[in-house]
């Protein structure tokens, strides 16, 4: 039977209770001291009134605290659902509500606590567990079908869900990404990302199932302190959205080119890297394995592309990992036998998968059946196994019935030196229904001439892919985890 994520830190702990488990704020916490302090916190909850099967709703930040908060919560039965670290008091409790939680973690006035929950003070975690003696207590660990967390959609493609997922499926996660990224013992692992995200979170419980190391750090807005991360002893990697790649070029240049002899594996995920990046990347870091993670919140790391090893296969997302089978199948849901001249749906199937949706069985229906989560990524799978998505199906634009995907259109402008960012969105056309438009940022001191840009455009795609319409803006919109806000533009 497999373990729970807070099983494999109490193992960590008794076989390597010296080694660094977590460095965040400054501050280096051992195996030790991490499980200690979780064992206290869990006691801490469950005294409160925190019981098995609990829904617990509290705010992730950048923190130790927050790490001991999430594996106690584990320890006491509980189900963790993290929400950003800004969301306000009345958002948290909409949150709960919703959720019907029984537990808040927060530090709210009396005046505020609108919602029937057991409240439990946010800002003392450490010194709460710190005042718990464990010294003869025993603790169970949660059974692997158990509830363990509840993540939330970003919302790109319709209202953010409550995704629902097992212990089994964490412990599932992590060994793909395990596997898929080749960590090893002494992997020191960096996190800018915010983790009440799946991105991020999922990089803290592989390293805690790993018994590697987490580096925290509050986003990319100390870019100081990324490379003062990079500088730590181990094996380095990097969790990097594209967009937090992004940060790093235009801040820094090729200044993380310095470190191709030190940094193990870059893995990012969230969203597709444009292929100059890849490209930029590849370039600055030929001796790090360079990773793109496909998943969701529903299915989680499903596909792993090294395109430092396989370079330019436009649109690929790797290889299915161990646990995870993927599938393409039509309108109806019935598996087809793919190829780039007959795309279809990826759907995957394995202990990744969600449990479902909370509290919404009908939206559950639309996208797990028998275990099966059905997504409207168009793509397929080529003779040597290799997945490729050309799109989601609510992103292609129809231009007079032919079919763009406005994610080739943007690498294609992303590939123009000027360009620092860019955006494809569907226009009226009174000819074709849809016309194409590129909005974009570009690089400081660079002159926007729309002429050059559409020139460049057409030298790299089709005519029918071509936009027909530009315009320069100060930035384009994403949402907080660095996804292109599609949704924004067709207000």
């Amino acid at each position: 039977m497999k373990k729970t994520v807070v099983e494999y830190v109490s193992d960590w702990a008794g076989l390597y209770p010296e080694k660094v488990a977590v460095i965040a704020e400054g501050k280096e916490t051992t195996y030790n001291e991490l499980y200690r302090l979780v064992c206290g916190y869990s006691k801490y909850l469950s005294k409160a009134g925190l019981h098995k099967g609990d829904i617990a709703v509290i705010c992730a930040s950048q923190s130790l605290d927050y790490a001991v908060a999430y594996l106690a919560i584990h320890l006491s039965g509980g189900v963790v659902a993290s929400l950003e670290k800004s969301i306000s008091d009345e958002g948290m409790l909409q949150v709960a509500k919703q959720l019907s939680a029984k537990v808040i973690v927060a530090d709210l006035d009396d005046s505020k606590k609108t919602y029937d929950a057991l409240y439990i003070p946010r800002n003392n975690i450490i010194s709460c567990a710190d005042e718990q003696n464990i010294t003869d207590d025993t603790f169970s660990f949660p059974k692997p079908e158990d509830s363990a967390d509840i993540l939330f959609t970003t919302g790109t493609t319709g209202a953010s869900k409550g995704v629902e997922l097992t212990h089994k499926a964490l412990v599932a996660t992590a060994e793909n990404l395990i596997f898929g990224c080749g960590y090893r013992k002494d992997t020191v692992l960096i996190v800018p990302g915010p983790l009440n995200h799946a991105n991020a979170i999922r990089k803290f419980f592989t390293t805690m199932v790993n018994g590697s190391t987490i580096y925290i750090l509050n986003g990319m807005t100390n870019i100081k302190a990324f490379f003062k991360a990079l500088d730590h002893d181990g094996s380095i990697a990097c969790c990097l959205p594209p967009s937090f790649i992004r940060v790093i070029f235009s801040l820094t240049g090729d200044h993380i080119g310095a470190y191709k002899d030190k940094i193990d594996f870059i893995e990012s995920a969230t969203a597709p890297l444009p292929e100059p990046d890849k490209q930029k990347l590849c370039g600055l870091l030929p001796n790090t394995r360079l990773y793109n993670n496909y998943g969701s919140s529903e299915a989680a790391s499903v596909c792993m592309y090294n395109y430092n090893e396989y370079p330019g296969l436009t649109g690929c997302i790797g290889k299915a990992m161990p646990n995870a089978k993927i599938m393409i199948v039509d309108e109806n849901r019935k598996e087809i036998k793919s190829s780039k001249e007959n795309m279809g749906y990826l759907a995957c199937a394995g202990d990744i998968n969600m449990k479902g949706y909370v509290n919404e069985p009908l939206l559950t229906k639309e996208v797990l059946v028998d275990g099966i989560v059905y997504t409207n990524d168009l793509g397929y799978i080529d003779d040597d196994g290799f997945i490729y998505i050309a799109g989601r199906k609510g992103d292609v634009i129809n231009v007079g019935g032919l079919k763009v995907a406005p994610t080739e259109v943007e690498e294609a402008a992303l590939s123009y030196e000027g360009i620092e960012d860019c955006i494809c969105i569907p226009v009226e056309d009174n000819i074709t229904g849809k016309a194409l438009k590129l909005l974009i940022v570009m690089k400081k001191d660079v002159l926007f001439n729309v002429k050059n840009v559409r020139d460049h455009m057409a030298s790299k795609l089709e005519n029918y892919k071509v936009p027909r319409f530009y315009e320069q803006v100060d930035k384009v919109e994403r949402t907080y985890n660095g996804k292109l806000n599609r949704k924004y533009y067709l207000k």
